[in-house]
């Protein structure tokens, strides 16, 4: 229905398409009498009719940072006199996301938080009074650079903000903001501030971030990474062109021109992007668009189609395809594209946009005019954890339909007539459970439960969709239910497996439950194919839906904090004498606060000694960095601390470290390769043991990195409940897939598992432990991208030769010239690394541009990549 490869506009003519600066935000602190205490207050808020699910239409932007600042004399303050600030107020905002702060500033340290809010305060419709006393440092700050007798203001004030997205602006959240009353600041009993709002704003300053400026702009001839792509047409760029990467605060809108779709009953839009966005500079993209039919006065909302923000790191174009649903029956679309800096709602408000962008081209708007039923298929919907032997309920992690595992999307352009979940539990006969509307708001979701009931040990559910449209055509999902036999599945912990006594498995119920918090993110579970490997019986639960890394973990709390589970409870647990959580590489989806509480009470259960093994990368610095870390979790129950998330400083001399036994420690004498070739979430743990642990039993290392700092801990005690109990506790801070050589696998599990945990295995071992004599795997030649790039002053380029032989690496300009050469000497097998700052053979500076480097060995590899030069 409409395509546009941007190769018809200019700077000057940019046809019909519209972008604005997003981050331009109205002043919304006023003096109000709809949300006040008393008569007249400030109230930071509006009213906005279009809110819908908004119970009275009041509430706050998303995307907010608003100030409201005064001063209060401080000249000829006797000396020890107390300042406190006093107001009257009542806050209602989204709890965790929305905050409210009561700020002093401080001539040394900036700002000074003295109040934080969030969620409702107070829980009612009345007002809260507050006195704060602001700290004697700050008084005495002040001070020591002003003069006591000048006739200056302390600077206070309340700042407000909000998230980036789905806050009361959209009508999703029903909170009114924050309304301030009878604002007083005494020093001692001498009033020397008040306002009772009552006589206008006075000197009070209103104010928010300045914007930031509409970047969005038609460039060409744009230098990329990418070398299977050249691309020097016209693309949408959204960059400062100076220094060619984003800017902090960004938030950019991208509209396409008005597009008449004629009423299908399915629309989508393509595109092609080029990402250098990597995931933790957190500037991400993403979509929303608008509908409206003739005679509409106005055009609908901007939707979200999918509700995610889009990142990549993979420095490529790709083309891309996005579903639109809710542009069925409609006459008119138009699309939106946002660029936007989520540093304060993912990074902690630490973003990097440095060398950060992204382009846009060849855009098309498609639809489908007639289709038969259809299934709009997420992970995050369709990915079963184990369920439990309890009954079900609306929270379970099998039954809810927010965004549980069987809500499933329906697109019938014809008109839905009949909807039916199919399930059979262990090979029986087919049941059928019609799908239900999920909410009014979601009118294409749908869901199913199969019945409450407490389903023995071994269970196992099969199930799959079925769907009829108003001409009788029906589809499946998966599509291959009824001609090939593919269902979804799931099964119920403990799974009873076969007992062999003579090696001491007397139980028919597995001891080690394996949590596998990376499940399906990795093609096998290496972890489980090395305790098989053993000989190990053990349980799998499987956390992570494949992509979106959501699901349920025994603490009752999906990993990315947003989906909630019912717990496992420590009952549940009880028959496991050892449980390990392998977090694998997802770097900020790690342990849970209700996972921390659950292994803390399951490990000091009386009646069986008890073996932890966290394994993983980034548990330990996410835990302690992002403050995630409950109830002293890693120094009290592991013994160990976390030092930093990188191994080394960077930039790390090699992505392949060499990890080796602690002499003394049960894996003494090993050695391997950690593969940590993907340095944005391959950033391994450097660890110690903590002084906690080091106190209260035995503490040590493990694991060291080749600078001989810890890679991981093993802590053993008692505590004085345990009786004769004891617990063990291995920290490992590395993905455990991500161990070069299989043989070292096995032999690390058995280090960990017979050796320390001193947990017999149940069969007979079958993995065969490659023979360390036999040394490391033979390196490969590589040549490695350069990092950073584009770079200024200075880059690092990598690379790995595999056979001795002499080696040179030379830099080309755009021109095929030569203009430095970096390396010409004989090298030995081995990783090494060279750094260019930008320079000639003769030492001259060279221009901005586009270079080439190759690599030539004397066993006849070569191979060559692009760098880029900004000045």
């Amino acid at each position: 229905m409409y395509q546009d490869s941007l190769n018809a506009l200019s700077v000057s003519n940019q046809g019909n398409w519209t972008h604005q600066d997003n981050s331009a935000k109205p002043t919304a602190w006023h003096l109000d009498t709809f949300y006040a205490c008393q008569n007249h207050a400030w109230w930071c808020g509006r009213v906005d009719s279009s809110w819908t699910f908004d119970t009275n239409r009041a509430g706050y932007e998303n995307n907010w940072t608003q100030y409201l600042q005064n001063g209060v004399w401080l000249d000829s303050l006797p000396p020890n006199q107390q300042v406190k600030l006093g107001f009257r107020h009542h806050f209602n905002a989204e709890q965790a996301y929305d905050f409210g702060k009561v700020e002093v500033f401080d001539w040394t340290d900036d700002w000074i938080p003295l109040a934080t809010y969030t969620g409702k305060v107070p829980n009612s419709a009345s007002c809260d009074t507050v006195t704060i006393v602001i700290p004697d440092s700050i008084i005495t700050e002040f001070y020591q650079n002003v003069d006591r007798n000048l006739h200056v203001k302390l600077p206070f004030r309340f700042t407000f903000t909000s998230d980036i997205a789905y806050s009361s602006a959209d009508g999703l959240y029903d909170g009114d903001g924050w309304s301030i009353d009878n604002i007083s600041v005494k020093a001692g009993t001498t009033v020397r501030f008040a306002d009772n709002c009552e006589n206008g704003p006075g000197q009070w300053d209103m104010s928010i971030y300045p914007p930031v400026g509409d970047l969005f702009a038609i460039s060409s001839n744009v230098f990329t990474e990418d070398i299977c792509t050249e691309n020097r047409t016209n693309v949408w760029s959204d960059w400062d062109p100076s220094t060619q990467s984003v800017i902090p605060r960004l938030d950019n809108l991208l509209h396409t021109p008005a597009v008449f779709i004629n009423r299908p009953s399915e629309a989508f839009v393509l595109f092609d992007v080029y990402r250098n966005l990597p995931l933790y500079a957190c500037f991400y993209y993403h979509l929303r668009f608008r509908t409206r039919n003739a005679g509409d006065p106005v055009w609908s909302e901007w939707t979200d189609p999918t509700r995610l923000v889009y990142y990549g790191s993979s420095k490529d174009w790709a083309r891309q395809k996005v579903s639109l649903p809710g542009a069925s029956g409609k006459d008119s679309l138009q699309v939106e594209f946002a660029l936007t800096d989520y540093a304060q709602i993912y990074c902690d408000g630490v973003g990097s946009a440095n060398g950060v962008y992204t382009f846009f081209d060849n855009v098309a708007v498609g639809v489908v005019s007639v289709a038969p039923p259809a299934f709009v298929q997420r992970d995050v919907d369709l990915f079963n954890d184990t369920f439990q032997t309890t009954a079900f309920f609306k929270d379970d992690n099998f039954n809810t339909p927010q965004g549980d595992s069987v809500a499933v999307e329906v697109s019938t352009s014809r008109g839905y007539k009949a909807g039916a979940m199919y399930y059979r539990l262990n090979g029986g006969s087919w049941t059928q459970t019609p799908l239900l509307p999920a909410a009014p708001a979601l009118p294409r979701v749908r869901y199913a439960d199969v019945p409450p009931g407490a389903y023995p040990a071994n269970t196992t559910l099969e199930y799959y969709f079925s769907a009829t449209d108003s001409t009788d055509a029906s589809a499946t999902l998966p599509a291959g239910a009824l001609t090939d036999g593919q269902y979804f599945s799931a099964s119920i912990l403990p799974v009873k497996s076969a007992t062999n006594p003579s090696l001491s498995c007397f139980d028919s119920l597995a001891t080690v439950l394996l949590i596998n918090n990376y499940a399906g993110r990795e093609p096998r579970n290496l972890l489980a194919d090395a305790l098989r490997g053993q000989g190990y019986k053990f349980d799998v639960w499987e956390v992570n839906a494949p992509t979106s890394g959501l699901g349920n973990t025994p603490g009752g709390k999906g990993t990315n904090g947003a989906y909630d589970w019912p717990g496992a409870g420590v009952d549940a647990l009880l028959q496991y004498s050892t449980i390990i959580w392998h977090a694998g590489s997802l770097t900020a989806l790690t342990l849970s606060q209700q996972d921390q509480a659950l292994f803390q009470s399951w490990i000091q259960q009386t009646g069986k000694s008890r073996n932890l093994w966290v394994t993983g990368d980034n548990v330990a610095y996410d835990l302690t960095a992002r403050g995630l870390d409950y109830n002293a979790f890693l120094a009290f129950t592991c013994g160990m601390r976390s030092l930093r998330d990188m191994w080394e400083n960077a930039p790390q001399d090699t992505l392949h470290p060499v990890v080796t036994g602690f002499a003394g420690a049960p894996s003494a004498g090993r050695i391997f390769h950690v593969n940590a070739d993907c340095p944005i979430l391959d950033k391994l743990d450097m660890l110690a043991t903590s002084s906690q642990g080091v106190a209260n039993g035995k503490a040590a290392l493990l694991l060291k990195y080749p600078n001989s700092f810890g890679a991981g801990t093993r802590y053993a005690t008692k505590y004085a409940s345990f009786g004769s109990d004891s617990s063990r506790v291995v920290v490992q801070g590395f993905n455990f897939s991500n161990i070069e050589e299989g043989g070292e696998r096995l032999q690390l599990v058995k280090n960990v598992m017979l050796d320390y945990f001193k947990v017999p295995a149940c069969y007979t071992p079958t993995g065969v432990a490659e023979d360390p004599a036999a040394g490391a795997p033979p390196l490969r030649n590589a040549l490695s991208q350069n990092a950073p790039n584009p770079f200024n002053p200075m880059t690092t380029i990598r690379y790995t030769i595999g056979q001795s032989g002499p080696v040179t690496i030379r830099i080309f300009n755009a021109g095929g010239a030569l203009v430095r050469t970096l390396v010409d000497a004989p090298h030995a097998p081995g990783v090494y690394l060279v750094r260019w700052d930008g320079k000639d053979g003769a030492g001259n500076r060279l221009g901005s541009g586009v270079y080439f480097y190759r690599i030539d060995t004397g066993s006849g590899f070569r191979d060559s990549k692009k760098l880029i030069l900004v000045k």
